[in-house]
């Protein structure tokens, strides 16, 4: 077995890039998740799924670390806090979780409990996100901020909601909520808590530039805030408007767009503050980017700030242009829900067909018996015992130009099945001979370059690239992927991985690479009865929530992890992954219904003796089994 090092593998799937110091290696080959950036403590991801199908807890599973999750928002708030004072800036900054990244509910209650020493808050965009946050405020005291559209249910709710004492901020996205809020206000008696989003003309980059410039979907537009302003003046509640707030889209890349949002938003906020608008607050909403690939640039998956830039540039940014106009500063609210929840799962599935791969046919045979084969066949076989490294160009394009005449010759009859099988392992094991003499030579041939996809393998993953990473397929957003163990040994296949839906988008074919972007992952040859497993990582904002039910593959079996320095680890929350029965719930099937209705069926069948009574009660156990099992595979 060649030589190759942890260190390697750390290399080759960029981990120190993405990582955040939140996963390593271990001697045993194993990756392994810390809880914080600066702890030596861990634990091993391969013993722990070993440990949790031991508890009949089967793959896929979703595993949630809740330190991961309370260091997080720990780092975001302390970053800030050394911002403030470096800066000596006067007034606060505090974070708000938006929960349209994760509404899962146990997610959202650790963030609420972890935020807590914080003054975190929950910002909501919709009337069941606004009773989710209603719900989750009540009895820890949590600030709710409102954004999206809201109708007269929606503005009422807070409203009430607002009397009884929750710190409820309704946003003011278009001038018809406003004059509905107003509407409402009177009617009810009740002063709202309000805020004002602003269009700006800055724009982000990357997939979600759109939420910002002058076709952003939401805020108001210069005129219309000075239109707002008089409203309000001629009602008697422009003592209401407490934030001022803007968003320029998810996941910025860019530092500089950033500081120029920061520029413009706050020279609005000082005018709104001279013409003698109260605003308390400064929300700047999300656009915290993670780096996906470990690249540190403005690709899309990437950032080319860090955390720590990106505080320092909001706290200069706003007290510089405070002072230069002459207000008081804001306190300084960031809706940053990527950077939160990103790094705290990881998806581990098992991968399902290596064990056949000692199945495929050896023709070795043949390279002593090359008097019985084709004249094409022939001289692939001549190029796989001839080729060296200078002859490489040559003997590339001429293996190009045999295997696709292979193909005609056959679609013309000229060929058989066996001499085209014959032609095809020739021309795989000259791809693998070219690529041994390719590893050695720097610069690689640009035509060359590329000629590895010719090798790449498809191995088959149990889980639905739809339902638990679909950001993958909708926009081809990077996560980084890698098996869990053997990284102390080198990877000898180069793979795609396939899930187990039936639609051929159902494959991942771009990854995380040394050098950035590749078109395959690098992975181990399984061995017989092996269980292999790989890991989904940075998972944690929106995959779980934007999941599709593709063939009716439901959600996951979700495990929430906690470090326990005594034990390793604590399991404190299983949640159980759809069964078979939930699936079809959600498309009206209905399990009682299905089992009667093809039992009513067996029954005519066994009275025509087409089956026996035991092969129809045995057949109905494993319709009934079925519904009760997991959508996801067995053994």
């Amino acid at each position: 077995m060649e030589r190759w090092s942890i260190n390697e593998s750390v290399k080759l799937y960029n981990m120190d890039n993405w990582g955040a110091d939140l996963f390593s290696i271990n001697k045993k080959g194993n990756i392994c998740v810390h809880p914080s950036s600066s702890s030596k403590q861990s634990i091993d991801l391969r013993a722990l799924v070993d440990d949790l199908i031991k508890r009949k807890i089967k793959p896929p599973i979703l595993l949630r670390f809740m330190d991961v999750l309370q260091g997080r928002i720990a780092s975001i708030n302390r970053v800030f806090k050394s911002a403030i004072q470096e800066n000596d800036y006067p007034a606060k900054y505090q974070t708000f979780f938006p929960i349209k990244v994760n509404q899962q509910r146990q997610v959202v209650e650790a963030i609420a409990n972890f935020g807590k020493r914080y003054n975190i808050g929950l910002e909501v965009g919709s009337k069941p996100e606004l009773v989710a946050g209603i719900s989750i405020s009540t009895g820890n005291g949590l600030p709710i901020i409102c954004n999206g559209y809201k109708d007269t249910e929606y503005i009422e709710t807070v409203l009430y909601a607002t009397k009884i004492g929750y710190d409820i901020t309704l946003v003011v996205e278009k001038l018809f909520e406003l004059e509905k809020i107003i509407e409402l206000s009177k009617k009810t008696g009740i002063q709202p808590k309000l805020g004002i989003r602003v269009k700006l003309s800055s724009k982000g980059t990357g997939k979600w530039a759109t939420s910002g410039g002058e076709d952003a979907k939401f805020g108001l537009r210069m005129s219309e805030i000075i239109a707002a302003i008089r409203m309000l003046e001629e009602h008697g509640l422009l003592d209401c408007v407490k934030l001022l707030h803007f968003h320029i889209g998810s996941q910025i890349t860019k530092i500089d767009k950033i500081k120029t949002a920061l520029i413009e938003g706050t020279r609005i906020y000082a005018e709104m503050r001279k013409l003698g608008v109260g605003i308390e607050f400064l929300d700047i909403g999300g656009g915290l980017g993670v780096d996906y690939d470990g690249s540190k640039s403005s690709y899309f998956s990437s950032v080319n700030y860090t955390v720590e830039e990106y505080a320092n540039d909001v706290i200069y940014q706003i007290k510089n242009i405070c002072e230069e106009a002459g207000v008081e500063c804001p306190n300084i609210i960031s809706e940053s829900g990527r950077a939160t929840v990103a790094h705290y799962s990881v998806l581990i599935t098992n991968v399902l067909n290596t064990n056949t791969q000692h199945l495929m046919p050896d023709f070795e045979e043949i390279l002593t018996q090359a008097e019985n084969l084709a004249p094409t066949v022939k001289k692939l076989m001549d190029i796989y015992k001839s080729i060296d490294r200078y002859s490489l160009r040559e003997d590339y394009h001429d293996t190009m130009q045999l295997i696709n005449e292979a193909v005609s010759l056959f679609n013309l009859g000229y060929l058989t099945l066996n001499d085209r099988a014959i032609a095809e392992w020739l021309y795989s094991k000259i791809i693998k001979k070219l690529n041994g003499i390719v590893e050695k030579i720097k610069p690689i041939p640009e035509e060359l370059q590329n000629f590895h996809l010719a090798l790449r393998q498809t191995y088959f993953a149990n889980f639905s690239l739809f339902q638990s990473i679909p950001d993958s397929w909708a926009i081809d957003q990077l996560f980084p992927i890698m098996p869990l163990q053997r990284l102390n040994q080198k990877p000898d296949v180069m793979a795609s991985i396939a899930d187990i839906t039936c639609d051929s988008d159902g494959e991942i074919t771009s990854f995380v690479g040394e050098t950035g972007r590749t078109k395959f992952l690098p992975l181990h040859r399984i061995r017989k009865e092996e269980d292999y497993f790989i890991g989904f990582f940075l998972i944690g904002a929106y995959q779980e929530i934007l999941g599709d039910m593709h063939n009716l593959f439901g959600d996951t079996n979700a495990v929430h992890i906690t470090f326990n320095k005594k034990t390793g680890y604590l399991i404190d929350t299983v949640i159980n992954g759809d069964a078979c029965w939930e699936s079809l719930k959600y498309v009206q099937y209905k399990g009682p219904e299905i089992l009667k209705h093809v039992r009513d069926n067996l029954e005519k069948s066994v009275a025509l003796r087409k089956i026996s009574i035991e092969e129809s009660s045995h057949f109905i156990e494993l319709l009934d089994r079925t519904l009760l099992g997991y959508t996801y595979l067995g053994e």
